[in-house]
C-alpha cells in the first residue's frame, strides 16, 4: 500500500514538474514578440505635371498611408538676387498641397535646388554668390526661416547638385549655419548628395560634397543612388544592388549614421537608342507601353538584381531599356534593413510601378 502511494506520488510530483517547467519555457503568445520592425521614413519628392509626366498629387491622394514625407520642387535660387528665391507655383497652390498633407499625417520639406536646365555653370555660380558671400548667406537663411513659417513646412531638403569645387567647404558651413537656424525653430533639415562609391563608380558630382561633415550638421543625407547609368555612359542599371550597397558602405565609412541616411529610390527608367547614340528618361508607364507596344520581353539582370528589355522601333532603331519596378525595389529595401538606415527617398511620385506601394508596407515598416 505504501510502495503504491509513494508509486503515485511520485508520479504527480514528476507531472508536476515538467508541466512547471514547459510553463516556464514557452511563455503565454499574446508575450512573444510579433517580428517588430523599426519605423523607416519614406520621403516621396513631388513635383507638379511636367509635359507627358503626371503630377505627384494623385500618388499622395492614394498612397498617403505608405508615404512619411512629401518634399515638393517647387524652389530654385534666384539667379538675379543672391539669397532669395524663386517659386514656380502661387501662394495659393503651396498653401492648398501643404494643408492636405499634413490633413494625411504627412510631413512636408520645402526643397531648393540650383538646376538651370540652360547650362549646368550657371547654376554653379548661382549657388557660389550664395555661398561664398556672409550677407548673401545669412539672407538665404533667414528668408528660408520666413518661408517654412509662412507656408508651416516641416522641414527643408537642399539639393545643390552641382557645385564648384572649391565651394565644398563652404556649402557644408552653410548647412552647419542653417541647420543651427532651424533646429532652434524646431525644423528638420536634410541634404540631397550624390552617389559616391570612392572608386571610378562614383557619380561625377560627388568630389563637391563633405559627406562627413554634411551628415554631422544636417539630420539626413538623401544619397541620390540613382543614375549609376544615365544619358553620360552606356546602357545599364539605373542603380544595381552592389554598385547602390557600395554607396551605402561609403557613407558609413565617411562617418555617416546610419539613422541619418536616406536611400535614394527611382521611380522612372532611361530607354536608350543606341542607333542614335541618345537616352530618354521614361516613367514606368511609357515604359511598359513600349514594351506592350513592340512586343518585347522584360529580361530580369540577376547581376544587378534589375529588368530590361530591347525592342527595334518604327524607324528602325534599336533600344535598349533599363528601369526599376516593384521586384528590383525589393533588394533596395533588403539593405534599408541590413544596414538600419533611416529610410528612402523616392524620385519622384507619378513615376513610379504601382506595385510600389505593396512592396514597401510589406518589406519595412513605414514611420508615420
Amino acid at each position: 500500500m505504501a510502495r503504491n502511494y509513494f508509486r503515485t506520488f511520485t508520479i504527480i510530483s514528476l507531472s508536476m514538474v515538467l508541466l512547471l517547467m514547459s510553463s516556464c519555457s514557452q511563455p503565454k503568445s499574446e508575450e512573444e514578440p510579433k517580428n517588430v520592425k523599426t519605423p523607416r521614413e519614406v520621403l516621396g519628392f513631388y513635383t507638379e505635371q511636367e509635359g507627358t509626366y503626371p503630377g505627384s498629387q494623385p500618388t499622395v491622394n492614394s498612397q498617403f498611408t505608405s508615404l512619411s514625407i512629401i518634399a515638393p520642387f517647387w524652389y530654385k535660387l534666384d539667379d538675379k538676387r543672391p539669397g532669395h528665391l524663386i517659386a514656380s507655383v502661387s501662394s495659393d497652390h503651396k498653401s492648398k498641397v501643404i494643408q492636405s498633407a499634413h490633413d494625411k499625417n504627412l510631413k512636408v520639406y520645402m526643397v531648393v535646388h540650383n538646376l538651370f536646365y540652360e547650362t549646368v555653370e550657371k547654376g554653379k555660380q548661382v549657388a557660389s554668390n550664395v555661398l561664398n558671400d556672409d550677407k548673401n548667406r545669412n539672407v538665404f537663411i533667414q528668408n528660408l526661416r520666413n518661408e517654412i513659417a509662412q507656408f508651416k513646412y516641416d522641414g527643408i531638403n537642399i539639393d545643390m547638385e552641382n557645385l564648384n569645387l572649391t565651394d565644398k567647404d563652404s556649402f557644408s558651413l552653410m548647412i552647419k549655419e542653417l541647420s543651427d537656424a532651424l533646429h532652434r525653430d524646431g525644423k528638420v533639415v536634410t541634404v540631397s548628395v550624390p552617389a559616391n562609391t570612392g572608386d571610378s563608380r562614383a557619380n561625377p558630382w560627388s568630389p563637391w560634397f563633405d559627406y562627413e561633415k554634411l551628415g554631422r550638421h544636417s539630420d539626413g543625407l538623401m544619397i541620390m543612388t540613382y543614375d549609376e547609368h544615365n544619358p553620360r555612359t552606356k546602357p545599364g542599371p539605373t542603380a544595381s544592388v552592389d554598385w547602390t550597397e557600395a554607396t551605402i558602405r561609403y557613407a558609413l565609412k565617411q562617418g555617416v549614421s546610419p539613422s541619418k541616411i536616406l536611400l535614394g529610390i527611382a521611380g522612372y527608367g532611361w530607354d536608350w537608342d543606341t542607333t542614335a547614340d541618345k537616352a530618354e528618361y521614361s516613367s514606368y508607364a511609357q515604359l511598359i507601353d513600349q514594351k506592350e507596344k513592340y512586343k518585347s520581353k522584360v529580361i530580369w539582370d540577376s547581376d544587378s538584381q534589375t529588368p530590361h528589355f530591347s525592342y527595334v522601333d518604327k524607324e528602325q532603331h534599336s533600344h535598349q531599356v533599363w528601369f526599376e519596378n516593384s521586384k528590383s525595389l525589393r533588394f533596395k529595401l533588403d539593405l534599408v534593413e541590413k544596414y538600419d538606415l533611416r529610410g528612402i527617398g523616392i524620385w519622384r511620385l507619378g513615376l513610379e510601378d504601382p506595385m510600389y506601394w505593396t512592396t514597401i508596407p510589406e518589406k519595412i515598416e513605414v514611420k508615420r
